[in-house]
């Protein structure tokens, strides 16, 4: 079966991609589809999710499991098809590119063909992309934000007189 994408983006509006891919290609054949055709560095950590009709996130799909768990219900790129979480017209997508700002491509499935396909293609292209980083966010950051400061052990544990919490002795937890 082939999926058809058209993908969208609230920063350009002249920005539009339309993609053709199996459906048993893997969301991690979808992102390197997307990151090649765009320009983007693929080393950069992103995420799809299953969304409603008003584009809410549903379900994730990460590119690596972070959270180290043998039995996680997390589900990973390279280890799930389009078809197992994407099954009727009209399904939407976000893919997030860049997850510090929560900067998102809007996609939707718009067409289902009773065929094949061995390699995803860009079936139309019209506008630029958006640029991976948002260089307005990089020139504001504060480079003093993020100086190494030295904490003290107050700031950790402050008194419990601050806090309103009761000390315990250590050796009634060994």
């Amino acid at each position: 079966m082939i999926y058809k994408f058209r993908i969208i983006s609230s920063e350009n509006e002249e920005f539009i991609r339309e993609v053709a891919i199996d459906s048993q290609a893997t969301f991690f054949d979808l992102h390197n589809f997307i990151v090649q055709e765009l320009g983007y560095d693929k080393s950069q950590i992103t995420s799809f999710y299953i969304t409603d009709r008003n584009w809410h996130k549903e379900t994730e799909i990460t590119l690596i499991d972070m959270t180290g768990e043998e039995n996680s219900q997390i589900k990973v790129m390279d280890q799930t098809k389009l078809g197992e979480l994407i099954t009727e017209k009209k399904q939407r997508l976000l893919y997030v590119f860049d997850p510090f700002t929560e900067r998102s491509l809007f996609m939707e499935m718009y067409e289902m063909e009773d065929k094949t396909i061995t390699q995803p293609t860009c079936i139309r292209r019209r506008g630029t992309p958006p640029p991976q980083f948002d260089q307005d966010a990089i020139k504001n950051l504060d480079i003093d934000d993020f100086e190494d400061n030295e904490l003290k052990e107050d700031d950790i544990f402050p008194d419990e007189e601050d806090n309103g919490l009761t000390s315990f002795d250590e050796e009634e937890w060994i």
